[in-house]
């Protein structure tokens, strides 16, 4: 049986998880390429989701890219060059940028292991 929970991180970012029968915990897009695709499309449409002509203004230093461990065994990309958008909830590269960019990121396990229980 799937659930989906919603967690909230201290600074407010919702982090979706989906719990699956193997007691793995990853974002539906991570696994359904589809939704992925869906919600992506919409970024492109919506939020001008694209390549960066910035190194310093990218989806790799935005706080929405969510490059946690577990995140990326979700992903199942040990390049860094993918994360996932918590905001556009979506697989994005470290390298495009869209409208909603925030300085601050990324997430990593690092950054969060006083939050990691709810992660």
């Amino acid at each position: 049986m799937t659930t989906i929970m919603i967690s909230i991180l201290p600074d407010g970012m919702p982090v979706d998880k989906m719990d699956d029968d193997d007691g793995k915990s990853c974002p539906i897009p991570t696994q359904d390429p589809d939704a992925n695709m869906e919600n992506k499309d919409m970024a492109e449409y919506e939020h001008n989701y694209t390549a960066s002509q910035l190194e310093d203004e990218c989806c790799g230093t935005c706080s929405n890219f969510n490059q946690t461990s577990e995140m990326m065994d979700c992903i199942g990309d040990d390049t860094g060059d993918l994360g996932y958008c918590q905001s556009l909830k979506f697989v994005c590269s470290a390298e495009n940028v869209c409208d909603i960019w925030v300085i601050g990121g990324p997430i990593t396990s690092e950054s969060q292991e006083d939050y990691k229980d709810i992660l």
